[in-house]
């Protein structure tokens, strides 16, 4: 995999509504958010300075969102965040996007469970942690987040019509980060993976012109971001150009991070 740095071209700080920025995507000229915790609420921002201009209360109840996902006509925002492994079922949820617009939002639920896989040729049943999602044609895909084996993702599938559902596994990616986000280009076919290494050194997996689902097939470029001690944890394009990837607040220790959003070029 090609790898380079690139530095922000521009940096936005959040404001305080926005502690923990989580998932992100591009829409109707303005990048839509949310926290990983606590407040059900979808936050639409500017993209001059990443003002909220609207706020928006959902009826659920936020217990782990991870990353947020689109097609046309919904948002899919998903509930699956599972650090401990205790979880069995979790949920996406389908949002339509004029309901919202309307402040009568209409909410479908996608469940599912994790299905056995295969570890050093051993037969597992984990219940995996999950940040990033991508939606492409009639799917959504997932990326596990996973702190073991080198820090690798695996890819799994599922309809994104409501129902409960067994997630499909697709492929493993070795990518010696943690996954953390998800964008998907439809233009240009263009998967972007976000994440940090163990010293919260962030990055982007670039993945041009991909057929389908099948994301690894050609060659990848890793970009290093250059910034420190971030934990990037979500990444949305309007053009699949220039992206968009936001840090949540981080202090530990000596370290402390304020919640931002960076514009990166990704180019070729």
């Amino acid at each position: 995999m090609k790898r380079s740095g690139k530095r922000p071209l521009k940096t936005f700080r959040l404001e305080k509504a926005i502690a923990e920025g989580s998932g992100m995507v591009a829409w109707n000229g303005q990048l839509w958010t949310h926290n990983d915790s606590d407040t059900p609420k979808l936050f639409a921002l500017d993209t001059a300075g990443a003002k909220i201009v609207a706020t928006y209360d959902l009826p659920l109840k936020n217990r782990d969102w991870e990353d947020l996902g689109q097609d046309n006509d919904y948002f899919y925002l998903g509930n699956f965040g599972n650090n401990a492994h205790r979880v069995d079922t979790v949920q996406i949820y389908r949002i339509g996007k004029n309901s919202l617009l309307q402040r009568k939002p209409s909410i479908d639920t996608i469940a599912f469970t994790w299905p056995e896989t295969m570890t050093d040729g051993t037969p597992e049943r984990t219940n995996f942690d999950c940040e990033a999602m991508a939606v492409v044609g009639d799917s959504i895909c997932l990326f596990t987040k996973e702190w073991q084996h080198g820090h690798r993702t695996r890819v799994f599938t599922l309809p994104k019509t409501p129902g409960k559902w067994t997630a499909h596994y697709r492929y493993t990616l070795e990518t010696r980060i943690l996954i953390t986000g998800a964008s998907y280009d439809e233009a240009s076919r263009q998967l972007v993976l976000c994440g940090y290494n163990m010293l919260l050194r962030p990055f982007l997996l670039v993945f041009p012109e991909t057929e389908g689902t099948d994301f690894f097939a050609g060659p990848g470029r890793k970009i290093k971001i250059r910034r420190r001690f971030r934990q990037m944890e979500g990444v949305a394009t309007f053009n699949g150009l220039d992206y968009y990837v936001i840090n949540e607040g981080f202090r530990k220790f000596f370290v402390h991070t304020t919640p931002r959003i960076y514009k990166i070029r990704v180019g070729k």
